[in-house]
């Protein structure tokens, strides 16, 4: 559980450092500026959207007494989303952008849930 932690607080800035270089190369230090703060804007914008429709899905399950769990899942993966939007970079800012488009959020959701699932089960038939 540390490696994660490494590469996001390590790894991660170094790497978003040599890609605003490039993208200060090809779009000078304004266009980058205005690409970086733009491309915020318009996540956060959206993720506050679609964060509202989860919100009310979820208040609606629950008033009718049904699980509310899937919600809650993709609105902390769209709370991420966001949190990536606010964190200044280009990769980032790319994580972001695949935590608020809907479909590919609750694909790669599927995906984790299914993998957690799968060690869960690994575990349980050592023991």
């Amino acid at each position: 559980m540390f490696y994660p932690f490494v590469i996001f607080f390590l790894i991660l800035p170094i790497i978003e450092i040599w890609a605003l270089i490039k993208l200060g190369s090809y779009f000078g230090f304004f266009g980058t500026l205005t690409l970086i703060i733009g491309t915020a804007v318009i996540g956060i914008y959206i993720a506050k959207q679609q964060g509202l429709g989860i919100i009310f899905s979820l208040q609606s399950k629950l008033a009718q007494g049904r699980q509310a769990l899937p919600e809650i899942v993709e609105g902390i993966a769209l709370l991420l989303g966001a949190l990536f939007f606010i964190i200044p970079g280009a990769i980032t800012d790319l994580f972001g952008i695949v935590l608020i488009i809907p479909n590919l959020r609750r694909y790669l959701l599927k995906l984790a849930v299914n993998k957690i699932i799968d060690e869960l089960r690994k575990r349980e038939k050592r023991h």
